[in-house]
């Protein structure tokens, strides 16, 4: 009677350490993969510099003869962004293009290789394990089947989030009382809806990965019953306390990565170090990468031994 009282109070470190134990093993898994890493990468590169080509031509006659462009390189007036965009109805066309055609992009490219992703993140003993060769392979057969798993997650799981998000981020700073608030009222008001979302996303990321898991292990799965599956997965007690601790650990770096980067970058950025700055961006884009994949791996090896 007495182990069993105990039991209880044993789960939260058993999962802890499972949670460690499944990032040890992403993190090799991972280090393993460098060229997935860094091409990866690259390639985001490239869709960002395409996704962006139409807006820079507006976006660099809209903010560089303005005196607050300063302010806004070295990071000291983010609001001011805003507030040029909203004196330039080309800017805001401009930026609105730019934010669709990016969005596309990253649609369309991550539901291409995401297959492939997880099969090379996988533990080397799992059936939808593939080595290096067959990467691309991967990725051109299950390119079908997850594009169908993104467009039915996306309109299940991330749309309803980013509206309840918006209506609490609403509800939190005053919907008619926005525009009369300074801008660090509004960043303390809505920090804790972000991080509450950043949160759910990085959940809501592990239910995905659990999802492509399961698809690629039983081909003759829908989208729908891969959905669920992935849900069965994720709400297993041992899974869940575990992503739970993944996403929160996700969240923990990826913040960290965003404010060390943005203090480094506006420096060189103020002081028109434009090579260095740009090169200091694509390190930190590379360490997010990394920390991406490390969330996939991990997933994987920590749903696998459950």
């Amino acid at each position: 009677m007495q182990e069993q009282l105990h039991l209880p109070d044993s789960a939260p470190t058993v999962s802890s350490q499972g949670v460690l134990s499944a990032l040890q093993r992403g993190l090799s898994k991972v280090q393993s993969t460098p060229l997935l890493v860094i091409g990866l990468t690259l390639t985001s590169l490239f869709a960002s510099l395409c996704a962006t080509l139409p807006a820079r031509a507006v976006l660099r006659d809209a903010l560089g003869n303005r005196p607050l462009a300063e302010k806004l390189a070295r990071g000291e007036y983010d609001v001011g962004f805003i507030e040029v965009l909203s004196d330039n109805p080309a800017g805001v066309a401009a930026v609105s293009s730019v934010l669709l055609i990016a969005l596309l992009c990253f649609f369309l490219l991550q539901s291409l290789i995401a297959g492939g992703i997880v099969s090379r993140l996988s533990p080397s003993t799992a059936s939808r394990a593939v080595p290096p060769g067959q990467f691309l392979v991967r990725c051109a057969e299950s390119a079908v089947s997850m594009l169908k798993l993104e467009l039915l997650f996306g309109l299940a799981v991330r749309t309803p989030l980013l509206l309840l998000v918006a209506a609490a981020a609403g509800m939190s700073v005053g919907w008619s009382k926005a525009a009369e608030l300074a801008w660090p009222t509004i960043v303390l008001r809505v920090a804790p809806v972000f991080l509450t979302f950043a949160t759910l996303w990085s959940v809501g990321s592990i239910w995905q990965t659990l999802a492509r898991m399961k698809r690629l292990d039983d081909e003759t799965l829908s989208a729908w019953q891969s959905l669920r599956a992935g849900f069965s997965l994720l709400v297993h007690r041992r899974v869940i306390l575990g992503a739970l601790l993944l996403a929160v650990l996700s969240v923990i770096a990826h913040l960290g990565l965003l404010i060390t980067g943005r203090s480094l970058v506006t420096t060189l950025d103020a002081k028109q170090l434009v090579l260095w700055a740009f090169v200091l961006r694509q390190g930190f884009s590379l360490l997010k990468t990394a920390v991406s994949m490390l969330l996939i791996a991990a997933t994987c090896e920590l749903a696998d031994e459950s």
